[in-house]
């Protein structure tokens, strides 16, 4: 970028790209289009200090950033053309910005000269993504462009991060900018998220101190918020210095290592851990932690159940979610780590022995694990997907990043996936629960942490919403271990027809088919899986080959074995806090 160098005018796309140099973006993700050329040659002319990833559609572009970001701590950046380009990406965007990951993207619109006169791909961009992002902006002007990207950095990494979108049209990315007449700088608090964290007042941390200093039963809930937060630690120290059980949500996962003796597991509906559930109903002092306290994590509001003089604290850096479901004893506002640190000064001291209480929780967790040996090593066929998830665990390198779609995967990683500690993550898209996340996911995913093996789990339903990301990987060699669960539908809503609607199906089986010959035709290194033996077997051959990997696992549909689903079991019949062996036991006698 001759001119960029040389302090000479610059275009708008120029300036554009002058600023993601001095936000430090290392890559963007997105899909050319007529109306983006003068970006992408402004894009060419930067050479390699930063780097295009083509996907093959829009939403695999911003499911990328997503990724890329909640890795990171770092802006993901996208961009997409006109028209459909914009239309495909809304899904990616609205779940960034509903689980407050920071996303940037930026559209390029057909010409001002055009409008209103019924130029194709016409579209009022801005408009569209203003009910999903944090701010949207219609930028007219190229000498807008410096100004506007700062705002835009500063919006999505500040206060509860977020998804913001800006829309260039024609002559705002060919038009003229004079640097000296811009500020072409960026604000370094900016280049990574949280910005300008925030944390409580002197007095509000003594009071949580208090509050926590005399609880007989403290129990932590963990959010996305601690991992957002990079919190971690803290919790971990918090959990030690009261000898208070941690449970995390799905988003929480990875929070403290999995076999630390306060981490209990995952709590809520959704792949939950018994043992946790009972933490949180005989905790004296809850102590919610980057949680919204949303209808999974909480079984629509019923976990925790009412109980007189339990006492409810928050800590949120997002005010407005505050109390927003239950009744706070206390609510602090601000950032995890900040205000974690803070109190553990109010709190000195060396840590708590576990009391009788958590000997006692340790106990049920150790006879979950030991009733659960069964089921994680059936031999039956179609496998079940407890299995794979278990022959995962016995392979997965370190650290390892894990990604999975909603629906199948999702119940069973959440119950029997393992983290050790290392720096390895769980990415599941919470918010609106849309398919075909983890392929592209995975693409981000290497790019934010090259030091970790991605590996991605989905479904039947993911795999046809996302088989094209096949040849991006193999484009990229990104070394992914893809493991698809065929069951031949939609297994989470054919499920829910058979509990919900008499097993009335409709609209849920796919024609059966063998997806490792879709993934070897786009080059990739690929497993059929019928059985326990090919299972280990291909996974040891996919985990010691370089490139990406794909197997193809038959497993059993989800209605076939009801998955950890709270709810679920409750709509079954069944007792969900179960011991399996009691429940065997009972169903035997019963029969």
């Amino acid at each position: 970028m001759s001119e960029i160098a040389a302090g000479g005018r610059l275009t708008g796309a120029q300036a554009l790209v002058r600023m993601l140099l001095e936000y430090r973006v290392e890559v963007v993700f997105g899909v050319p289009g007529d109306t983006s050329l003068s970006f992408y040659e402004a894009l060419y002319d930067a050479g390699d200090r930063i780097r295009h990833v083509m996907a093959r559609d829009e939403r695999s572009a911003t499911f990328m950033a997503d990724a890329y970001a909640r890795l990171s701590h770092r802006p993901g950046v996208c961009e997409c053309p006109s028209g459909a380009g914009a239309l495909y990406s809304v899904p990616g965007v609205a779940e960034a910005n509903a689980s407050s990951i920071p996303v940037i993207l930026f559209t390029s619109g057909v010409s001002l000269a055009g409008e209103g006169k019924g130029t194709i791909t016409e579209m009022e961009h801005h408009k569209l993504f203003e009910p999903v992002t944090k701010f949207s902006s219609f930028l007219k002007t190229a000498e807008k462009i410096p100004e506007t990207v700062r705002r835009a950095f500063r919006i999505a990494t500040s206060g509860r991060p977020g998804a913001v979108h800006l829309a260039f049209p024609t002559e705002t990315m060919t038009g003229p900018v004079a640097p000296e007449r811009v500020g072409l700088h960026a604000e370094p608090e900016c280049r990574s998220y949280p910005a300008y964290r925030t944390r409580g007042s002197a007095e509000t941390i003594a009071a949580l101190a208090a509050q926590l200093a005399d609880a007989w039963r403290p129990v932590i809930v963990a959010g996305g918020g601690v991992n957002h937060s990079g919190a971690n630690t803290e919790v971990c120290r918090l959990a030690e210095r009261l000898g208070a059980p941690v449970v995390t949500t799905i988003s929480g996962q990875g929070t403290m290592p999995d076999d630390h003796p306060l981490a209990l597991g995952v709590v809520g509906d959704n792949g939950f851990h018994p043992h946790a559930h009972r933490a949180v109903e005989e905790a004296d002092v809850l102590l919610y932690v980057g949680c919204k306290m949303g209808s999974v994590s909480t079984i629509k509001w019923t976990l925790p159940s009412p109980r007189p003089g339990r006492r409810i604290l928050q800590i949120d850096l997002d005010p407005t979610v505050l109390g927003n479901n239950f009744e706070n004893t206390l609510s602090v506002a601000g950032d995890a780590r900040l205000v974690l640190d803070d109190l553990l000064a109010q709190l000195p001291g060396p840590a708590v022995p576990p009391s009788a209480w958590v000997r006692e929780l340790n106990v049920d967790r150790d006879r979950f694990w030991a009733d659960s040996q069964a089921v994680l090593h059936a031999r039956s066929t179609p496998l079940k997907a407890q299995r794979v998830v278990h022959e995962l665990n016995r392979r997965l390198p370190s650290p390892s990043i894990v990604i999975a779609d909603a629906g199948t995967p999702t119940p069973h990683i959440t119950r029997f996936l393992r983290l050790g500690g290392d720096g390895s993550r769980v990415l599941i898209p919470r918010s609106f629960g849309g398919l075909g996340y983890a392929i592209p996911a995975v693409v981000g995913a290497w790019f934010a942490r090259p030091d970790a093996r991605p590996v991605a789990l989905f479904g039947d339903g993911s795999l046809g919403m996302s088989a094209g990301e096949l040849e991006t990987l193999v484009r990229l060699n990104v070394p992914a271990v893809l493991v698809h669960f065929n069951n031949g539908c939609f297994g989470w809503i054919k499920t829910l027809q058979s509990l919900h609607s008499r097993s009335k199906f409709m609209s849920v089986d796919f024609t059966p088919g063998d997806m490792s010959r879709v993934a070897a035709a786009y080059g990739i290194r690929s497993w059929r899986v019928e059985d326990p033996d090919q299972l280990g077997t291909a996974l040891d051959e996919a985990f010691a080959h370089r490139g990406p990997a794909f197997l193809d696992v038959v497993t059993e549909p989800l209605m076939s074995d009801l998955p950890p689903v709270y709810s679920w079991l409750k709509a079954a019949g069944r007792d969900p806090l179960r011991r399996p062996a009691m429940a065997d036991a009972t169903e035997r006698e019963e029969a």
